[in-house]
């Protein structure tokens, strides 16, 4: 037979899964992710030593970033989803993003900087 704190154990990872999957990160939720990260590397980015180029990249982000960041997860995008936690993989220009949706957040397998790095090359 089994015990009350087995029972009370398994009760409680049943209830940590259904909790684990019902906050699994979706892939719009993920999109949003993607433009705040951009964001935040365009300004970290110095603007006083930007080409015309860049510039014009950075209104062009700034007016049509959600658009442009749909576009690109739709196409380039694969989600490994788990059930309890889904995985990221975009793969655009030869730069690969992945990170670990679980919980309603994004955990990036890159560090934060290096993220950044690699979305200022894919944005400009």
């Amino acid at each position: 037979m089994i015990g009350n704190r087995a029972l009370i154990a398994l009760v409680c990872l049943l209830a940590l899964c259904v909790a684990l999957a019902a906050t699994n990160p979706t892939r719009s939720q993920y999109g949003r992710f993607l433009e705040v990260e951009v964001t935040k590397a365009l300004q970290r980015l110095d603007p006083s030593v930007a080409s015309d180029q860049q510039k014009i990249m950075r209104e062009i982000l700034a007016s049509q970033g959600k658009k442009i960041i749909e576009s690109l997860i739709q196409a380039n995008t694969i989600r490994r989803n788990y059930g309890l936690f889904s995985v990221y993989t975009t793969r655009v220009f030869q730069v690969e993003i992945s990170v670990v949706g679980v919980c309603t957040q994004f955990i990036p397998l890159d560090s934060r900087d290096e993220l950044a790095q690699k979305l200022g090359r894919l944005i400009l």
